[in-house]
C-alpha cells in the first residue's frame, strides 16, 4: 500500500492524497509566499517542485502576475486556517499582539510559527517560548520580512 502526494500544478488549493486509485481530497491549502529578490509578498497560485518554479499574484499595488520564480528565492508560508479577532487571515510568520484594546498593557508581539512538538502553528514570544494559542484575542499588526522592526521594540 503506497500513499502518494500530489500536487496539482494549475490548482494548489487543496492538498490530495492518492489512496488505492482513490483521490480524497484533506485540506484547502492557501499559501503566500515572501520574494527575497523583489522584497515583496505575493499571493501563491502555482507550485512546481520538479522545476523548482513558483508563481502568483503580488499583493501590493495593481494585482499583477508574478510569473515564474525560482522556488528557491522564496519563503512559502501556510495559511493557518485561523482568524484574528478583526476577522484577518493568520499566516506562518506573521506578527501577532496579544495586548490589542488593552489599557496600560504595554504592546506585547509574538510570531507564528509550525510547532514541530504538536504538529500544528503555534504563537512564540521573542525568546522562542511557545505560548497558549487564543487566536480569537490576538491582532495581525504585521509580518517578520515586512515588519521585522516591530520586534525590536
Amino acid at each position: 500500500r503506497k500513499l502518494r502526494i500530489r500536487f496539482f500544478p494549475k490548482n494548489i488549493s487543496s492538498l490530495c492524497f492518492c489512496f488505492y486509485r482513490r483521490l480524497i481530497i484533506v485540506k484547502h491549502l492557501k499559501l503566500r509566499a515572501w520574494n527575497w529578490n523583489r522584497k515583496q509578498m505575493f499571493e501563491v497560485q502555482n507550485i512546481d517542485f520538479i522545476k523548482n518554479e513558483i508563481s502568483g499574484v503580488w499583493f501590493k499595488g495593481d494585482p499583477q502576475e508574478t510569473g515564474l520564480l525560482k522556488l528557491d528565492s522564496c519563503e512559502v508560508q501556510q495559511f493557518t486556517g485561523l482568524h484574528d479577532m478583526n476577522g484577518y487571515e493568520i499566516y506562518e510568520g506573521d506578527i501577532v499582539d496579544d495586548t490589542c484594546g488593552r489599557i496600560g498593557i504595554p504592546q506585547s508581539t509574538h510570531i507564528v510559527r509550525w510547532n514541530e512538538n504538536e504538529a500544528g502553528f503555534s504563537v512564540y514570544d521573542y525568546r522562542g517560548i511557545h505560548l497558549p494559542w487564543k487566536p480569537h484575542l490576538l491582532v495581525v499588526i504585521g509580518n517578520i520580512y515586512e515588519d521585522s522592526d516591530i520586534l525590536d521594540k
